[in-house]
């Protein structure tokens, strides 16, 4: 730590962001939220594959759909709120059209990893059936279910999950063509050295 000082670099250089690169806090929630949508498309691909087998049941045992769901909600949520926390320290994003789209993009990917588990909250409080985890109550029981509670977001959970696919792809697909193609240094700025 007094190296870091007497180098005339703050402490907390390393977890917040910079203008060179992305900080420590950023990069978990960066990779815990890509680890666990990545566990959900690929449960959700592999049942649309297989149906419902033993085996597959088993693996989904560890990540169960509707728990990793309300986790990615858990973290989308603060990460959001820190990235607002950064946006003056971060990295810059290009200019002109590519910037714009880059910035739409984000934006649109850290929504819907909110609103997607959101609507299954407002589903399961539709049914009325609530739901515990642990003994806690998350959702309560009515005991009445509200068609209205659920028609909504029965009709854009899935639609609005594979939207995040599709952005998560075309997010993909540009942080390798700017460290492949352009080669020119965007990835390591959440990848690179601290």
């Amino acid at each position: 730590m007094q190296e870091s000082v007497a180098a005339g670099r703050r402490p907390d250089g390393v977890a917040l962001d910079t203008p060179r690169r992305y900080g420590l806090v950023t990069r978990l929630f960066h990779g815990t939220l890509a680890a666990l949508v990545l566990w959900q498309f690929a449960i959700v691909a592999l049942y649309k594959i297989f149906g419902e087998t033993p085996w597959l049941n088993g693996i989904a045992r560890f990540g169960p759909h509707g728990y990793v769901g309300l986790a990615v909600l858990a973290i989308a949520v603060p990460r959001s709120l820190w990235r607002l926390s950064q946006l003056r320290r971060q990295p810059p994003q290009e200019r002109g059209a590519l910037g714009r789209l880059a910035r739409l993009s984000h934006l649109a990917l850290h929504g819907l990893m909110v609103v997607v588990p959101a609507l299954a909250l407002v589903r399961i409080y539709g049914k009325g059936k609530g739901w515990e985890i642990g003994g806690v109550t998350l959702i309560p029981t009515t005991g009445r279910e509200e068609p209205w509670l659920i028609a909504a977001p029965d009709a854009l959970h899935g639609p609005l999950s594979w939207a995040l696919l599709a952005l998560i792809a075309g997010h993909v697909g540009m942080a390798l063509t700017h460290a492949l193609v352009w080669r020119d240094g965007t990835l390591k700025r959440m990848f690179g050295r601290l």
